[in-house]
């Protein structure tokens, strides 16, 4: 069964123009953890619905195995799956596949020789995966997987920014290479507003993994706090309306995220969107369109829903 929803929000004053442009369509999925060879077969299937909406690329927002153990297998059903889109598609690595992978009944691997192999397999250099890839400037040093692309007047930018509080675990690891990757996506992200203002561009979109529990900006989530303010306030001096798009708490929603305790917005530019999760498998269209009122608006495309649906 499937199941379109729209939903939309006016962005800003920089793209409520009433000069028509030709729209901007992108797909957005995420956290396919069914560990069973139907729930790859149904992955796949997944991937040649989003081909029937023919997007101008597509970016998958992180997690590509469940609670089980971490294994390659996982990896190599997940690069099948990337394969089969007929155009780009944009890796961004969740917490399941590597900083889980420590956890108990997740296999005591170490978690950097399994990033390094989600790089290996996921994160070609210097463009995408998919069928017809498309060119990426990717960041200089640990973490390539940080990538950028502008369309049509858009800026597009990843951050490794996983689940599980950003991936910070009590250990000296852990807290070691948090700190590392941390300064490194604050830094792309400084660059991507930085592209934002030299382009002249008319808005941007931010895409990561992790849910970084918006509403609680005191003690909660403390390893996105950095993000979280920076997207706030040097957010909101380049003058364009942010997109932040992510997975990981498996809840399909549009809302403006960033709110004072008494649930005021405090900060209007910043529009979120969470993409389906397993159990449930569908995909987002997101269609930025000058020539609409509300700007960009969301597509979501349910292909199968909780059992029972």
């Amino acid at each position: 069964m499937i199941k379109t929803l729209l939903a939309g929000f006016c962005a800003g004053a920089a793209l409520c123009s009433s000069v028509a442009a030709e729209p901007l369509r992108f797909a957005v999925f995420g956290d396919i953890q069914e560990e069973t060879a139907a729930g790859h077969a149904k992955d796949l299937a997944l991937a040649e619905r989003i081909n029937e909406s023919n997007p101008e690329f597509t970016i998958f927002v992180g997690d590509i195995q469940g609670g089980g153990p971490c294994t390659d297998q996982q990896r190599e059903e997940a690069a099948e799956v990337f394969s089969k889109i007929e155009g780009p598609l944009v890796f961004v690595p969740g917490d399941n596949a590597w900083t889980d992978c420590r956890l108990k009944g997740k296999g005591d691997w170490y978690p950097l020789e399994r990033l390094e192999k989600l790089r290996e397999t996921l994160v070609p250099k210097g463009k995408s995966l998919g069928q017809n890839p498309m060119p990426l400037k990717q960041q200089k040093g640990e973490y390539r997987e940080n990538a950028r692309w502008t369309r049509d007047g858009v800026v597009f930018v990843t951050l490794h920014m996983p689940g599980g509080n950003n991936g910070l675990y009590p250990d000296r690891y852990a807290f070691d290479e948090y700190e590392r990757r941390n300064a490194a996506n604050l830094e792309w992200l400084q660059a991507a507003y930085d592209e934002v203002t030299a382009q002249k561009a008319k808005a941007l979109v931010v895409l990561f993994h992790g849910n970084p529990h918006w509403e609680d900006i005191y003690w909660r989530a403390t390893a996105y706090r950095d993000f979280k303010s920076m997207l706030a306030n040097e957010g909101a001096e380049i003058g364009v309306p942010i997109l932040a798009v992510h997975g990981d708490s498996h809840i399909f929603r549009v809302d403006k995220p960033l709110k004072f305790n008494d649930g005021r917005t405090r900060a209007n530019h910043v529009t979120r969107l969470e993409v389906f999760g397993s159990p449930e498998r569908g995909y987002v269209m997101v269609t930025a369109d000058e020539a609409n009122p509300e700007i960009f608006s969301f597509t979501a495309v349910e292909v199968e829903g909780h059992p029972g649906q």
